[in-house]
């Protein structure tokens, strides 16, 4: 039980390091550049699809997302043929 418990985990946080590795996810700290707290279009930029959707992120409609709304954010999908 024990190993297959650890096996779980490992298998958990090699996922989610291949995922932070990756151009998939980007972390809200590191787009962050002036360390306000908060994401401007610019910061974001970088983002595919974020322009797209910054809309229906931005909720407060300030020109800004907090860490909560660009938690809603969602990459998009890779287009056929691409791996």
């Amino acid at each position: 039980m024990k190993k297959q418990i650890l096996s779980a985990v490992l298998t958990t946080l090699i996922s989610s390091t291949a995922l932070a590795g990756s151009s998939a996810f980007i972390a809200f700290n590191e787009l962050d550049a002036n360390k306000d707290d908060g994401l401007s279009a610019a910061e974001a930029g970088a983002l595919p699809g974020i322009s797209e959707q910054w809309d229906t992120l931005d909720i407060d409609a300030n020109g800004k997302l907090t860490r909560a709304e660009y938690a809603n954010y969602q990459m998009p999908a890779p287009a056929a043929g691409i791996k």
